[in-house]
């Protein structure tokens, strides 16, 4: 060994003989290391530390990696044990991570293998060490343990995980050699990036979440998953990306859009090729999409998700609240092409929907449905008339006359449906008659006055779209408006509350339909 490495062990020795406590190394240990490496339990962190040193720099990465083993198998044997006399054991553990600028660096120095080129295949024994070392920074970020996480980032933990390791994954050829570590390796890396995120302020959470969308993880993971990684690779990328995508603050405009592409493209791949035997991959794809469809990365979901996959989407039949949530954010901005009505008639949506609202449905997913359709209603089909009115209006009557009270979202919705309806469908006669007369829609319109003061407002903007019915229906609606006492319920709701001038509206409007049909009698 030369002397200058000589000397850098034996500074490395120093320093950490004089962070270490003279008691605990006054102690012996129950046993020592053997000729194959083998650490026993007792072995004091900050020897074994020392050992880890010695061993990197002998470059004997198979009994590095052991020695690795044996320092997280320690650990963790004390977390479980939760002895207070080894305390001050744990301590030493902690501040390897939190305050030991040496100790860090050994850990990170191993995991970036500097020595060796990046185009240059590790060997397997090199790739454990670096395992080795991913699992014990899982495990202690694991800890809420804020100073542990800010140390870990303030060392350029990020660019180590997303630059350094993945600038070694980005030949696929290369990962290939040693696919299953490679597979783990990446693992690690989403576990970390899941753990170290608990830890982090508002601020912080949104800088690290666009840093780790922006980097090239997703596009490694690309050239990965179509050689059937192991299931928990999955489990770890999926649940990583649902965690990074929480927010909707993240701004879209610096992160490269094919990342999203590649996001959605393994969403694709699960549902498409990949029988899904965990319901909960099959929830962690349908989260994915659903946020997507929140950040309104709505080119992207046209583009990847083919009609096949859209099929397939509903026929799994599954997650059903997100399924529908995730088709009314795509929904909710509005497209001049109409062609996505059809689409979305031929992929089975509409038929889906319904199957869902007979199938018991719980007045969230009810809701959301109705939401849904109702953003469906934007495009003129009658295919879609013929559904609001045989189905969607008669399943809400059904569903108002079996509750004692009225859920305000509902009732939001079924007004929302009749203003969709008479604004943007071309209604034949028939198709009123069926609203306002066999279906008798102002019937319960009187009974959510009667319930639902603060409904006022929405049921005016549903009465400020009348004019555009023929005269004979507007004596229809008069009819029934004198039947259901309308003038009356807002009168005294008018005496009630204050008026946010939607009352007002409604009476006036009333009054003007009735001058107009005097003068049309008088004529």
């Amino acid at each position: 060994m030369n002397s200058e490495l000589q000397m850098k062990r034996e500074q490395f020795m120093v320093q950490i003989r004089k962070q270490a406590r003279e008691e605990i190394f006054s102690k012996k240990r129950q046993t020592s290391l053997g000729q194959e490496g083998e650490v026993v339990e007792r072995c004091n962190p900050d020897e074994i530390i020392n050992f880890i040193y010695q061993t990197y720099l002998e470059q004997d990465f198979k009994h590095l990696a052991r020695l690795l083993k044996q320092y997280n198998l320690n650990y963790l044997k004390l977390l479980e044990e939760q002895n207070i006399n080894d305390l001050p054991i744990l301590n030493q553990f902690i501040t390897h991570f939190s305050t030991n600028g040496n100790s860090l660096k050994l850990f990170f120095d191993i995991i970036r293998m500097s020595g060796i080129p990046l185009e240059i295949n590790l060997t397997s024994d090199r790739l454990m060490c670096i395992i080795q070392v991913l699992v014990i920074l899982i495990n202690f970020t694991y800890l809420e343990r804020k100073d542990i996480v800010e140390n870990l980032l303030q060392n350029d933990l990020i660019t180590l995980l997303l630059k350094d390791l993945m600038s070694r994954m980005v030949s696929p050829d290369k990962v290939q050699i040693h696919f299953d570590r490679w597979c783990e390796i990446l693992e690690s890396i989403c576990l970390i990036l899941i753990n170290v995120q608990f830890e982090l302020d508002n601020r912080k959470l949104l800088i690290f979440r666009e840093e780790t969308l922006r980097s090239q993880l997703f596009r490694v993971w690309s050239k990965i998953y179509p050689k059937n990684p192991i299931a928990k690779a999955w489990r770890a990328i999926l649940l990583l990306e649902c965690k990074l995508l929480e927010s909707n603050e993240i701004d879209l405009a610096d992160i490269p859009h094919y990342n999203f592409n590649c996001i959605i493209s393994q969403c694709t791949y699960l549902i498409d090729k990949v029988q899904i035997e965990d319901d909960n991959l099959c929830k962690r794809v349908l989260e994915i999409l659903q946020r997507l469809s929140e950040f309104k990365v709505t080119s992207a979901l046209t583009l990847t998700l083919t009609k096949f996959v859209w099929e397939k989407i509903l026929k799994l039949n599954l997650f059903p609240h997100k399924v529908f949530s995730i088709f009314t954010n795509f929904l909710a901005e509005k497209d001049n092409d109409h062609y996505i009505l059809q689409y979305l008639i031929d992929i089975g949506l509409i038929e889906s929907m319904i199957n869902s609202l007979m199938s018991l449905a719980d007045a969230p997913l009810i809701e959301i449905i109705y939401k849904c359709f109702n953003n469906i209603l934007y495009y003129p089909h009658a295919f879609t008339v013929e559904k609001a009115i045989s189905v969607f209006i008669p399943f809400l009557h059904n569903y108002f006359n079996q509750s004692s009270i009225l859920k305000q979202e509902l009732c939001m919705e079924y007004l929302f449906l009749l203003q969709t309806l008479v604004v943007h469908q071309q209604l034949s006669d028939y198709h009123l008659n069926e609203i306002f007369i066999n279906l008798d829609c102002l019937k319960y319109i009187s009974q959510m006055l009667l319930m639902c003061t603060s409904l006022t407002k929405y049921i005016a903007e549903l009465f400020i779209t009348f004019p555009k019915l023929p005269e004979e229906f507007k004596s229809i609606i008069l009819e029934k408006v004198d039947n259901y006492d309308f003038v009356e319920i807002l009168n005294n709701q008018a005496t009630m509350s204050k008026d946010d001038g939607c009352i007002n509206l409604i009476l006036n409007l009333i009054q003007l339909w009735e001058q107009n049909e005097q003068e049309i009698v008088i004529v």
